[in-house]
């Protein structure tokens, strides 16, 4: 446990190409702090695709495993159940607050809007 550095939480419906761009900008701010590149937790990545169901039930397990939750944060984020879970999960099982990265997600051009 805790030899991943983040546990990257986000929400399917923001946009695709602000959440790469938000997840660059905070690698560059790990690699500038670290002086190496950060191991990440992608659902897509590590839950089996054709038995979501079964991986799911280790949701605490995979969270707990990580150092920080990165929460790559759009206009939805907050809408979707499934992100709340990740949150309340990740505190649940001990993460503190502070170990909570927020991102912001904001496409190029209508930032002002989406903020508010």
């Amino acid at each position: 446990l805790q030899h991943c550095d983040a546990f990257v939480s986000h929400s399917w419906h923001d946009d695709a190409k602000a959440k790469w761009e938000a997840l660059q900008r905070w690698r560059a701010d790990f690699f500038n702090r670290e002086g190496r590149e950060p191991t990440l937790w992608f659902d897509k990545c590590c839950i089996d695709q054709n038995n979501i169901a079964a991986d799911l039930r280790c949701l605490p397990i995979f969270l707990s495993g990580c150092k920080s939750l990165l929460v790559l944060g759009g206009v939805t984020y907050l809408t979707r159940l499934w992100c709340i879970m990740e949150l309340f999960t990740f505190v649940h099982m001990g993460g503190k607050a502070e170990d909570i990265v927020f991102v912001p997600v904001l496409r190029q051009g209508v930032e002002q809007d989406e903020l508010a």
